[in-house]
């Protein structure tokens, strides 16, 4: 009896199948390439999103902390609570209040205090009563006593006599390198968010109210933009 002979796959039939599965391979491997873009473009734009919602945050933590503590150097003209200054939205209020050691006299350019911390170079202080004051640059701080950068315009008892270490804040846009920027006192600039296309704002004194608007590079038409209302200025502007 003959035996039948084994059935298998020709070679043409093999070159076939490999060539569908090849296809195959080809095909899921563009699918996931391009399903890959896709997940990566979304994650950069979630990304770009979480930045700009932390960096509207932080501007808003700024903005509400305006005129903190400076309701009395407010309503003598001494100081404004929220300025625009050279393309720079300026946020100021009221870091530490120190008492003078002795009674301040006109003309006099050294103070002493119970304490000189965080008193540097280029910072700036109020110095106030009931009736007057003045801001003042710091030029040293040494030995529980500062310098001030010019003399004193006015004398002060110091049981009557205020003096107030000033934080000022500062948002600008560096259109050169596409940042916008927070600077904090006389401290170098500190990158807030990058990539950035357009940075601006806004400040009503009839309102009260500070408009903030900034978009992305990513996708300039994408407009993010925010109110807010810093209840501190609110009461400095109130006499």
């Amino acid at each position: 009896m003959r035996e039948k002979p084994e059935k298998g796959f020709s070679l043409i039939e093999s070159l076939l199948s490999l060539s569908l599965f090849l296809v195959i391979v080809l095909a899921c491997l563009e699918l996931f390439g391009f399903t890959r873009n896709i997940f990566l473009k979304l994650k950069i734009q979630e990304e770009s999103k979480s930045a700009v919602f932390s960096a509207l945050d932080k501007m808003k933590i700024d903005i509400l902390s305006g005129g903190s503590g400076l309701l009395e150097p407010v309503q003598l003209g001494l100081l404004e609570n929220i300025t625009e200054d050279e393309g720079a939205l300026i946020i100021l209020s009221m870091e530490k209040n120190f008492a003078s050691l002795n009674d301040l006299v006109t003309g006099q350019t050294k103070i002493l205090l119970p304490s000189i911390s965080n008193f540097k170079k280029k910072r700036e202080i109020c110095i106030f009563d009931t009736h007057k004051g003045e801001v003042k640059s710091i030029l040293s701080a040494a030995n529980k006593s500062i310098v001030i950068s010019t003399p004193l315009d006015f004398s002060y008892s110091k049981d009557e006599t205020h003096i107030y270490l000033i934080k000022k804040v500062a948002f600008f846009f560096d259109k050169n390198k596409q940042i916008i920027r927070r600077k904090v006192n006389s401290s170098p600039s500190q990158p807030l968010l990058e990539d950035a296309a357009l940075f601006d704002f806004s400040y009503s004194k009839t309102t009260n109210l500070v408009s903030l608007c900034l978009s992305l590079k990513l996708n300039e038409e994408k407009e993010y933009e925010i109110s807010i209302y810093p209840k501190n200025a609110a009461l400095g502007a109130k006499r």
